[in-house]
């Protein structure tokens, strides 16, 4: 194994986080001077102007810390609602009221309660307010008032009883934003007439902003029985509570969408990431090939494909290939997006980086412990070892870590794989087979060369999806 190679990868991924560190999206959206807001470029004059913030997600306790440090003397009230154990220090003074709730990331009576200090605070605000609204991933369980009469437990006992069902994730957004009294654009409304300024951190592939959070300020173009639908087609309706029907089958009289008063900016995403990324790549004198943003699927499928990845890029690097067939070969692939590139081959002598990023997904079979990216680096590399007379010419290492610093109910954020893992795992007496087979990939990391594949940084307090990265370089003839 190479060490250099190991330090660099975990390098390129802990550089690429900092670039979506809530307080660093901050500081490089936002600017003021002589009573101008500037917000990615629009300029909003708060001269005579009351500021109100409220904001609901992981990442959204240091983004509103840091508009306060920067905008403390303009803010005249805020709520934040945050993850249980977010706040580590006394946030008592602050002009913003900091609470904590949704417990292990699901909807609670604490962050009820809080949503509805929110909708009073928006209630109340007038023509001459600026609200800015701040959005993350997990908005949605911090976020969780019911529409009347429905319950709090109600409303979720519905949304898993869809999930359960195999609704995917447009769907169940569909029916909570049916179901729910300030997502779907209703918080947008609801602030009116107020100017709202939403900042946006996005945790979904594509960044779809009627998705993140369930898009409280972005218009809801569902047909009016759509969320109905979706209750018949999953065969639900007779076993909903009669609140759910009786919302679901009731006119809903919603006020038109203000969209001259609204304005959603999306600061931090998984492609800042990758292009922080990028330069570190560069840096350290790797070529770097961003592949696709939007990857996903079932860790075993994404494992397959980045196989066949690597025995592409091995065929160029060895000069079995030329660029134009190994783009033809890419794109017959099923991954979403694949980017245009252009590589010389006097450009691999140090190595090629490969930048993938998105989320995948794990079928639990086992009662092992670990996460989705420790898993997929497993499955990697028993995949590589399975082919590894073909591939004995390179030297080949693969990183996946979340960003949230958190896989799985662990404390890693991902780990690494590499040719050679599954030959020196048996040198340790390690089956990897058996820790795949048993969803166990913390242990396995956890035991092996003593945690070094290991990518630990804690909870960043940002969440952009996953980042991959792929290094593939010939060894020395």
């Amino acid at each position: 194994m190479c060490k250099i190679i190991i330090e660099n990868l975990i390098k390129i991924f802990t550089n690429s986080v900092a670039a979506v560190l809530p307080a660093n999206l901050i500081k490089k959206s936002l600017k003021y001077n002589s009573e101008v807001l500037n917000v990615c470029g629009h300029e909003y004059n708060l001269k005579d102007k009351q500021l109100y913030v409220i904001g609901f997600g992981k990442a959204v306790k240091n983004m509103a810390i840091e508009i306060e440090n920067m905008l403390d003397s303009k803010i005249k009230q805020g709520i934040v609602s945050v993850p249980i154990e977010s706040l580590e220090h006394d946030e008592s003074k602050r002009k913003i009221l900091y609470i904590e709730g949704a417990r292990n990331n699901l909807p609670d009576l604490l962050a009820e309660n809080t949503s509805r200090k929110v909708k009073s605070l928006i209630t109340s605000l007038t023509k001459d307010d600026i609200l800015l609204v701040l959005i993350s991933g997990g908005g949605s369980a911090l976020l969780p008032l019911p529409k009347s009469p429905i319950t709090l437990y109600e409303k979720t006992s519905v949304i898993k009883m869809l999930g359960n069902a195999g609704a995917d994730i447009k769907e169940l957004n569909s029916v909570r934003k049916r179901i729910s009294d300030l997502k779907g654009g209703k918080l947008a409304i609801e602030s009116q007439p107020a100017h709202v300024v939403s900042l946006i951190l996005s945790d979904i592939v594509g960044d779809p902003l009627d998705l993140i959070a369930s898009g409280p300020t972005v218009e809801n173009k569902d047909v009016s029985d759509e969320a109905l639908k979706v209750i018949q087609k999953y065969e639900l309706f007779t076993k909903i509570p009669e609140s759910v029907k009786h919302v679901l089958q009731s006119s809903e009289l919603i006020q038109p969408f203000p969209d001259n008063n609204v304005k959603n900016y999306i600061i931090g995403s998984n492609k800042i990431c990758v292009e922080a990324s990028i330069k570190e790549i560069k840096l350290i004198g790797y070529t770097p090939i961003v592949l696709s943003h939007t990857i996903t699927g079932n860790v075993k499928q994404v494992a397959q494909d980045y196989l066949k990845i690597t025995q592409m890029f091995c065929d160029y690097c060895d000069e079995h290939i030329d660029l134009n067939c190994l783009k033809n070969k890419l794109n017959g692939l099923n991954l979403p997006n694949i980017n245009e590139f252009t590589v010389l081959s006097t450009d691999v002598e140090n190595g090629i980086c490969l930048v993938l990023s998105g989320e995948t997904t794990v079928q639990v079979k086992g009662n092992g412990v670990g996460g989705r990216n420790q898993q997929l680096a497993l499955e990697f590399s028993i995949l590589l070892n399975e082919n590894r007379h073909k591939l004995n010419k390179f030297s080949i290492y693969f990183l996946s870590a979340g960003t949230d610093g958190i896989d799985g109910p662990t404390d890693a954020a991902g780990a690494l794989g590499y040719l050679n893992l599954v030959l020196d795992a048996e040198k340790e007496n390690l089956d990897v087979q058996s820790c795949v087979d048993n969803n166990d990939s913390y242990t396995f990391y956890k035991m092996f060369q003593n945690g070094a594949f290991h990518v630990i940084t804690g909870h960043t307090n940002t969440n952009v999806m996953d980042i991959h990265l792929l290094f593939i370089k010939r060894n020395s003839k």
